[in-house]
Protein backbone atom coordinates (compact mmCIF):
# COMPACT_ATOMS: atom_id res chain seq x y z
CA UNK A 1 0.00 0.00 0.00
CA UNK A 2 1.44 3.25 -1.03
CA UNK A 3 2.36 6.17 1.98
CA UNK A 4 -0.56 8.60 0.59
CA UNK A 5 -2.61 5.54 0.58
CA UNK A 6 -2.29 4.94 4.10
CA UNK A 7 -2.19 8.39 5.02
CA UNK A 8 -5.36 9.27 3.94
CA UNK A 9 -7.24 5.91 5.17
CA UNK A 10 -6.44 6.78 8.40
CA UNK A 11 -7.32 10.32 8.16
CA UNK A 12 -11.41 9.07 7.56
CA UNK A 13 -10.57 6.58 10.00
CA UNK A 14 -10.19 9.09 11.95
CA UNK A 15 -12.50 12.17 10.94
CA UNK A 16 -15.03 9.42 11.44
CA UNK A 17 -14.08 8.51 15.16
CA UNK A 18 -13.45 12.00 15.96
CA UNK A 19 -16.56 13.53 14.24
CA UNK A 20 -18.55 13.81 17.55
CA UNK A 21 -16.09 15.00 20.33
CA UNK A 22 -13.32 17.11 18.33
CA UNK A 23 -10.56 17.07 21.22
CA UNK A 24 -9.13 14.84 23.62
CA UNK A 25 -6.18 14.49 25.47
CA UNK A 26 -3.55 11.90 24.57
CA UNK A 27 -4.34 8.26 25.46
CA UNK A 28 -7.54 9.20 27.21
CA UNK A 29 -11.64 10.31 26.32
CA UNK A 30 -12.28 13.74 27.45
CA UNK A 31 -14.25 14.29 31.20
CA UNK A 32 -14.55 17.79 32.45
CA UNK A 33 -13.12 17.79 36.22
CA UNK A 34 -15.73 19.71 38.34
CA UNK A 35 -12.92 22.30 40.22
CA UNK A 36 -10.19 24.98 39.76
CA UNK A 37 -12.68 27.03 38.26
CA UNK A 38 -11.40 30.45 36.94
CA UNK A 39 -12.50 33.50 35.12
CA UNK A 40 -12.16 35.63 32.09
CA UNK A 41 -12.99 38.13 30.46
CA UNK A 42 -13.04 38.33 26.50
CA UNK A 43 -11.33 41.11 24.94
CA UNK A 44 -11.15 40.89 21.35
CA UNK A 45 -12.10 38.08 18.78
CA UNK A 46 -10.64 37.48 15.46
CA UNK A 47 -11.21 35.39 12.55
CA UNK A 48 -7.23 33.92 11.55
CA UNK A 49 -8.89 31.64 8.25
CA UNK A 50 -12.06 30.59 7.58
CA UNK A 51 -12.88 28.42 10.22
CA UNK A 52 -10.39 29.34 12.69
CA UNK A 53 -10.70 32.09 15.34
CA UNK A 54 -8.37 33.67 18.15
CA UNK A 55 -9.87 34.67 21.39
CA UNK A 56 -8.11 36.82 23.78
CA UNK A 57 -9.04 36.99 27.28
CA UNK A 58 -7.78 39.03 30.17
CA UNK A 59 -7.97 36.66 33.34
CA UNK A 60 -9.91 38.26 36.32
CA UNK A 61 -8.31 36.14 38.91
CA UNK A 62 -4.68 37.88 39.40
CA UNK A 63 -3.79 34.30 40.69
CA UNK A 64 -4.17 32.63 37.19
CA UNK A 65 -0.91 32.15 35.73
CA UNK A 66 0.58 29.57 33.10
CA UNK A 67 3.66 28.48 31.17
CA UNK A 68 4.83 28.43 28.08
CA UNK A 69 3.52 25.02 26.27
CA UNK A 70 0.57 24.59 28.75
CA UNK A 71 -2.96 24.36 27.75
CA UNK A 72 -5.94 25.56 29.42
CA UNK A 73 -9.62 24.08 29.68
CA UNK A 74 -12.20 26.07 28.71
CA UNK A 75 -15.95 25.09 29.83
CA UNK A 76 -19.23 25.38 27.97
CA UNK A 77 -21.89 27.74 30.28
CA UNK A 78 -24.90 25.44 31.73
CA UNK A 79 -27.25 27.49 30.07
CA UNK A 80 -25.37 26.95 26.09
CA UNK A 81 -25.21 23.39 27.45
CA UNK A 82 -29.25 23.26 27.87
CA UNK A 83 -30.09 24.98 24.64
CA UNK A 84 -27.84 23.06 22.71
CA UNK A 85 -29.22 19.68 24.15
CA UNK A 86 -32.50 20.29 23.55
CA UNK A 87 -31.43 21.31 19.62
CA UNK A 88 -29.50 18.12 18.98
CA UNK A 89 -30.86 15.92 21.07
CA UNK A 90 -27.74 14.78 23.18
CA UNK A 91 -27.48 14.93 27.17
CA UNK A 92 -24.23 17.24 28.24
CA UNK A 93 -24.34 17.86 31.71
CA UNK A 94 -20.48 19.48 32.21
CA UNK A 95 -18.07 20.07 28.83
CA UNK A 96 -14.93 21.35 29.05
CA UNK A 97 -12.44 20.93 26.17
CA UNK A 98 -8.31 21.68 26.46
CA UNK A 99 -7.12 24.82 24.13
CA UNK A 100 -2.89 25.40 24.16
CA UNK A 101 -2.43 28.99 25.38
CA UNK A 102 -1.50 30.74 21.94
CA UNK A 103 0.96 33.97 23.32
CA UNK A 104 3.74 33.98 25.92
CA UNK A 105 3.20 34.20 28.87
CA UNK A 106 3.20 37.65 30.91
CA UNK A 107 2.15 38.47 34.73
CA UNK A 108 -0.51 40.20 34.92
CA UNK A 109 -1.48 40.54 31.19
CA UNK A 110 -4.22 38.59 29.07
CA UNK A 111 -3.88 35.47 26.86
CA UNK A 112 -4.90 34.12 23.44
CA UNK A 113 -6.53 31.14 22.53
CA UNK A 114 -6.97 29.72 19.07
CA UNK A 115 -9.83 27.88 18.46
CA UNK A 116 -11.15 26.12 15.24
CA UNK A 117 -14.56 25.28 14.18
CA UNK A 118 -16.23 21.57 13.81
CA UNK A 119 -19.12 21.76 12.04
CA UNK A 120 -21.20 18.57 11.52
CA UNK A 121 -20.38 16.55 8.80
CA UNK A 122 -22.33 17.88 5.78
CA UNK A 123 -23.96 14.71 4.77
CA UNK A 124 -24.45 13.34 8.67
CA UNK A 125 -25.91 16.86 10.00
CA UNK A 126 -28.96 14.69 11.43
CA UNK A 127 -27.02 12.48 12.95
CA UNK A 128 -24.09 13.82 14.60
CA UNK A 129 -23.86 17.18 16.04
CA UNK A 130 -21.14 19.86 16.04
CA UNK A 131 -18.22 20.63 18.16
CA UNK A 132 -19.76 21.40 21.56
CA UNK A 133 -17.06 24.56 22.28
CA UNK A 134 -16.23 25.28 19.38
CA UNK A 135 -19.46 25.87 18.17
CA UNK A 136 -19.98 27.89 21.54
CA UNK A 137 -16.92 29.75 20.69
CA UNK A 138 -17.65 30.37 16.80
CA UNK A 139 -21.62 31.26 16.99
CA UNK A 140 -22.04 32.66 20.91
CA UNK A 141 -19.10 34.19 22.42
CA UNK A 142 -19.32 37.98 22.22
CA UNK A 143 -16.62 40.65 23.54
CA UNK A 144 -17.30 41.43 27.12
CA UNK A 145 -18.49 37.59 27.93
CA UNK A 146 -16.83 36.04 30.90
CA UNK A 147 -16.22 32.30 30.37
CA UNK A 148 -15.03 29.43 32.79
CA UNK A 149 -11.03 28.03 32.63
CA UNK A 150 -9.81 25.11 34.64
CA UNK A 151 -6.14 25.49 35.92
CA UNK A 152 -3.38 25.40 33.22
CA UNK A 153 -1.74 22.33 32.98
CA UNK A 154 0.71 20.14 30.80
CA UNK A 155 4.16 20.60 29.76
CA UNK A 156 5.06 20.44 26.30
CA UNK A 157 8.32 22.79 26.44
CA UNK A 158 11.30 22.24 28.88
CA UNK A 159 14.73 24.50 28.37
CA UNK A 160 16.95 21.98 26.46
CA UNK A 161 20.86 21.93 25.94
CA UNK A 162 21.74 24.36 23.60
CA UNK A 163 24.13 22.27 21.08
CA UNK A 164 20.98 21.38 19.58
CA UNK A 165 18.11 23.09 16.97
CA UNK A 166 14.69 23.03 17.57
CA UNK A 167 12.39 21.81 15.19
CA UNK A 168 8.16 22.37 15.60
CA UNK A 169 6.20 20.58 13.47
CA UNK A 170 1.98 21.42 13.31
CA UNK A 171 -0.62 20.34 11.61
CA UNK A 172 -3.68 22.96 10.83
CA UNK A 173 -4.48 24.21 14.23
CA UNK A 174 -1.80 22.34 16.29
CA UNK A 175 0.42 25.85 15.28
CA UNK A 176 -1.87 27.24 18.23
CA UNK A 177 1.05 26.37 21.29
CA UNK A 178 3.78 27.47 18.83
CA UNK A 179 2.85 30.48 18.64
CA UNK A 180 3.18 31.19 22.27
CA UNK A 181 5.99 28.99 22.33
CA UNK A 182 8.19 30.94 19.59
CA UNK A 183 7.36 34.30 20.96
CA UNK A 184 8.61 32.99 23.95
CA UNK A 185 12.00 31.78 22.35
CA UNK A 186 12.43 35.05 21.19
CA UNK A 187 11.68 37.27 24.36
CA UNK A 188 14.55 34.52 26.00
CA UNK A 189 17.07 34.96 23.13
CA UNK A 190 17.14 31.22 22.15
CA UNK A 191 17.27 31.80 18.54
CA UNK A 192 20.23 33.91 18.91
CA UNK A 193 22.19 30.42 20.29
CA UNK A 194 19.90 27.63 18.37
CA UNK A 195 18.65 27.04 14.91
CA UNK A 196 15.17 26.99 14.73
CA UNK A 197 12.31 25.32 12.40
CA UNK A 198 8.88 25.48 12.24
CA UNK A 199 6.84 23.44 9.61
CA UNK A 200 3.10 24.12 9.39
CA UNK A 201 1.07 21.97 7.46
CA UNK A 202 -2.48 22.69 6.10
CA UNK A 203 -4.63 21.49 2.94
CA UNK A 204 -5.03 24.61 1.04
CA UNK A 205 -4.50 28.39 0.86
CA UNK A 206 -7.43 29.31 2.94
CA UNK A 207 -6.56 27.31 6.08
CA UNK A 208 -2.83 28.77 6.01
CA UNK A 209 -3.28 30.68 9.33
CA UNK A 210 -0.82 33.44 11.10
CA UNK A 211 0.76 32.84 7.85
CA UNK A 212 2.22 36.68 7.78
CA UNK A 213 3.01 36.76 11.18
CA UNK A 214 5.56 33.50 10.30
CA UNK A 215 6.45 34.97 7.88
CA UNK A 216 7.82 38.50 9.12
CA UNK A 217 9.39 36.81 11.86
CA UNK A 218 11.40 34.28 9.34
CA UNK A 219 12.69 37.94 7.42
CA UNK A 220 13.92 39.59 10.93
CA UNK A 221 15.13 36.21 12.70
CA UNK A 222 18.20 35.07 10.69
CA UNK A 223 17.88 31.69 12.34
CA UNK A 224 14.06 31.42 12.61
CA UNK A 225 12.98 28.84 9.56
CA UNK A 226 9.83 29.45 8.51
CA UNK A 227 8.51 26.03 5.94
CA UNK A 228 4.61 26.03 5.50
CA UNK A 229 3.25 23.10 3.10
CA UNK A 230 -0.28 22.76 1.27
CA UNK A 231 -1.73 19.00 0.97
CA UNK A 232 -4.42 20.27 -1.64
CA UNK A 233 -3.45 23.45 -3.12
CA UNK A 234 -6.13 24.54 -5.12
CA UNK A 235 -5.74 26.58 -8.41
CA UNK A 236 -6.59 29.71 -7.59
CA UNK A 237 -4.02 29.46 -4.64
CA UNK A 238 -1.48 30.38 -7.04
CA UNK A 239 0.92 28.65 -4.25
CA UNK A 240 4.94 28.66 -5.05
CA UNK A 241 5.96 27.03 -1.67
CA UNK A 242 6.33 23.22 -0.42
CA UNK A 243 3.50 21.07 -1.23
CA UNK A 244 2.53 17.84 0.03
CA UNK A 245 1.51 16.15 3.90
CA UNK A 246 4.11 18.04 6.11
CA UNK A 247 5.93 14.37 7.41
CA UNK A 248 7.34 14.11 3.94
CA UNK A 249 7.78 18.04 3.47
CA UNK A 250 10.06 16.85 6.88
CA UNK A 251 11.79 14.26 5.45
CA UNK A 252 12.86 15.92 1.96
CA UNK A 253 13.97 19.10 3.85
CA UNK A 254 16.54 17.28 6.31
CA UNK A 255 17.03 14.60 3.63
CA UNK A 256 19.54 12.33 5.75
CA UNK A 257 19.79 12.46 9.99
CA UNK A 258 18.80 15.06 12.00
CA UNK A 259 19.75 16.09 15.80
CA UNK A 260 17.87 18.31 16.88
CA UNK A 261 15.14 19.00 19.91
CA UNK A 262 11.33 17.91 18.03
CA UNK A 263 8.03 19.16 19.06
CA UNK A 264 5.08 17.98 17.86
CA UNK A 265 1.28 19.10 17.32
CA UNK A 266 -1.44 18.05 15.53
CA UNK A 267 -3.57 15.43 14.67
CA UNK A 268 -3.17 11.98 15.63
CA UNK A 269 -2.60 10.73 11.65
CA UNK A 270 -0.06 13.80 11.41
CA UNK A 271 1.46 13.04 14.77
CA UNK A 272 2.01 8.94 13.67
CA UNK A 273 3.47 9.55 10.12
CA UNK A 274 5.29 12.47 11.35
CA UNK A 275 7.36 10.21 14.05
CA UNK A 276 7.86 7.24 11.35
CA UNK A 277 9.69 10.11 9.40
CA UNK A 278 11.75 11.38 12.92
CA UNK A 279 12.68 7.79 13.46
CA UNK A 280 14.24 7.37 9.82
CA UNK A 281 16.41 10.43 10.75
CA UNK A 282 17.38 9.04 13.80
CA UNK A 283 16.15 11.34 16.12
CA UNK A 284 15.93 9.88 19.56
CA UNK A 285 12.73 9.21 21.31
CA UNK A 286 13.53 11.26 24.40
CA UNK A 287 14.01 14.35 22.02
CA UNK A 288 10.66 14.26 20.29
CA UNK A 289 8.09 16.24 22.68
CA UNK A 290 4.30 15.91 21.77
CA UNK A 291 1.61 18.12 22.68
CA UNK A 292 -0.66 16.26 24.61
CA UNK A 293 -3.83 17.87 22.93
CA UNK A 294 -5.17 15.35 19.80
CA UNK A 295 -6.85 17.35 17.19
CA UNK A 296 -9.68 15.19 15.94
Amino acid sequence: MSHRRQFMQAAVATSVAGAGNSWQLAGSAWAAPAVERWRAKVVRLEALTHNVRRVSLLPLDTEFTFAAGQYVLLRAPAGYLTDFNARYQTKHKQVARPYSFASMPAAGSGFDLIIKHYPAPPDREDQVPPGVLSTYVHKHLKVGDTVQLGKPRGKLYSPTEPDRPVVMVAGGVGAAPFVGLLSHLFREGVDKEREIYFFLGVRSRKDLLLHEQFGQWAKTKPAFHYIPALSHPEPTDNWNGRKGYINVVLEKHFKDQLDAEVYLAGSPVMVKFTRQVLDKLGVKKERVHKDPIRVQ
